[in-house]
């Protein structure tokens, strides 16, 4: 490759970086969404300019890179501020983690290459399926996969456009913003002329007016639906900065305060979010009295979160933990987190990162659970989801297929500060109430506490980094969609077009040869 070869592909890299910058756009704080319709559109057009497999990885990377630098700033804080890192390795393990994330597009956009030097330009439009596949990987690989911000969940503030996840999850939206954008690019870049050019952009319109139609019918549906219940969710606002007798008070007494402005509201479950843990349950019988008396209050009872633990193999093992109270203080069971955070709740790879310390205060290294538990309240099931699972669509998937009828969100977000990390967190929470049509009481120590209707719609919500409670309204539900019966068929799917494409063209190349 001569000299100004390279210069012109080092020049066309600024197509995938215009796309790294897009895809941060469309997704909170910025959030705009709409972006998404052709953020990807350079760095396909960049494909179709570029025939080195190399050249096309290098700027699926970038695209990449840049996105998840942007969209992830918040972490090298987190890392020095709470997990004891200094302020260069903090910055250093975020740098290395966007350049891994970079990998994800980087194989999508290689693997597109290589279908389209072996079998011609329509291969391109391998790169839907191709990149559905590559966001699954993401979300199950490695350490229990990290699927943040789906290029779906950029739609989550378009209602009708996101109803279709109760059918194929947003994985159904991701595709669909993947084949406007491939259409796009084929148009603009003029690979096929006359009418055909424009057929997978008309495809795409198709598509999409059906996705809304479907969209709008299921608002009219589920925005009918009349609440029977209501919630109460407390946001204490509790910092592990806090002087450890302010921090004890708060967690303790300050619920109860809290709890004592709902007098005369009818509320008839309380949900106290995931904090910092400075008593436990289990331990302290003073603070397990407490917790009782105040479930007491409530005609179902009360949800809360602390540390629970119980001995492996003769160790004892701790665990992030949600304890379910009924209305007369009666433990009916202990859910045990199954997501744990990397370097939040444990540190993976201990030989490599010994130098690190769990952002978590509460105890060392928490155990992780293995039971989906649902548990029965007021003559109903319900599931919790704690943190960072909010974002696993499949756990919440497989609670409902188990029969709950309600999804209780514990988390603590103030970790992150006033950043965007909140907000799209928040925003993939949402999509976990569309998918298996139930509503979704989300209790956030800082913020931001809501009550998210089936629809996905918010219908009460706290601020940040304040003090608050939120009472909102609820119903039990039952019934099953599409998506929490057959789950996650799509990327399936998009996986088997996937290796049927590169079959196709290992095939051809041998022929060729």
């Amino acid at each position: 490759m001569n000299r100004s070869a390279v210069r012109g592909s080092l020049q066309l890299l600024l197509f995938p970086a215009l796309s790294g910058f897009l895809l941060w756009t469309a997704f909170p704080k910025a959030n705009l969404g709409f972006i998404a319709w052709v953020a990807l559109a350079p760095l396909i057009f960049y494909l179709t300019r570029v025939s080195r497999i190399r050249w096309a990885f290098l700027g699926g990377w970038l695209a990449g890179f840049i996105q998840f630098l942007g969209l992830l700033y918040w972490i090298p804080q987190v890392l020095s501020h709470y997990g004891g890192l200094p302020a260069l390795g903090s910055w250093g393990l975020f740098a290395a983690l966007a350049a891994f994330l970079g990998c994800y597009p980087a194989a999508v956009c290689a693997l597109t290459r290589f279908c389209m030097n072996r079998g011609g330009d329509r291969f391109l439009f391998l790169f839907p399926p191709a990149w559905i596949a590559l966001e699954y990987l993401r979300g199950v690989f490695p350490l229990g996969g990290f699927p943040w911000l789906m290029i779906g969940y950029s739609q989550t503030d378009f209602p009708a456009l996101i109803q279709f996840a109760d059918v194929a999850g947003v994985y159904g939206v991701s595709i669909l913003l993947a084949w406007v954008n491939v259409a796009l690019s084929w148009t603009v870049a003029g690979i096929e002329s006359g009418w055909r050019r424009f057929v997978p952009l008309m495809t795409g319109a198709a598509a999409t007016a059906a996705v809304l139609a479907y969209g709008f019918f299921a608002l009219d549906h589920w925005d009918l639906l009349q609440p029977q219940h209501r919630a109460a969710l407390l946001q204490g606002n509790l910092s592990i900065d806090e002087h450890e007798d302010d921090l004890l008070r708060k967690y303790g007494v300050g619920y109860v305060e809290m709890a004592e402005q709902l007098a005369g509201k009818n509320v008839d479950l309380l949900v106290l979010p995931e904090s910092p843990s400075p008593v436990f349950y289990q331990h302290d019988a003073g603070y397990r009295e407490l917790m009782k008396s105040l479930a007491r209050r409530f005609p179902m009872g009360m949800v809360f979160n602390n540390v629970s633990f119980r001995e492996i193999a003769g160790a004892p093992a701790y665990f992030n933990s949600a304890f379910f109270l009924d209305r007369n203080g009666l433990e009916l069971g202990i859910y045990e987190k199954i997501h744990l955070v990397p370097f939040g709740e444990y540190v993976p790879l201990k030989e490599i990162f010994f130098f690190s310390e769990t952002i978590s205060k509460d105890v060392g290294d928490f155990h992780a659970g293995t039971d989906r538990v649902t548990i029965s309240m007021g003559g109903h099931l319900i599931n919790v989801i704690i943190c960072f699972e909010a974002v696993f669509p499949d756990l919440s998937r497989e609670f409902v297929r188990r029969g709950s009828e309600l999804i209780v969100n514990l988390t603590n977000d103030a970790w992150y500060g006033d950043t965007s990390a909140p907000y799209q967190h928040l925003a993939m929470a949402r999509w976990r109430a569309i998918e298996s049509r139930r509503y979704l009481l989300r209790a956030a120590n800082s913020g931001i506490s809501a009550v998210i209707a089936p629809s996905g719609r918010v219908t009460v919500h706290t601020g940040l980094l304040q003090k608050d409670i939120a009472i909102g309204g609820f119903s039990f539900l039952n019934g099953s969609t599409f998506y929490v019966r057959h789950g996650a068929l799509l990327p399936i799917l998009c996986v088997i077009i996937l290796f049927s494409g590169l079959l196709w063209s290992f095939a051809r190349g041998r022929r060729a040869a």
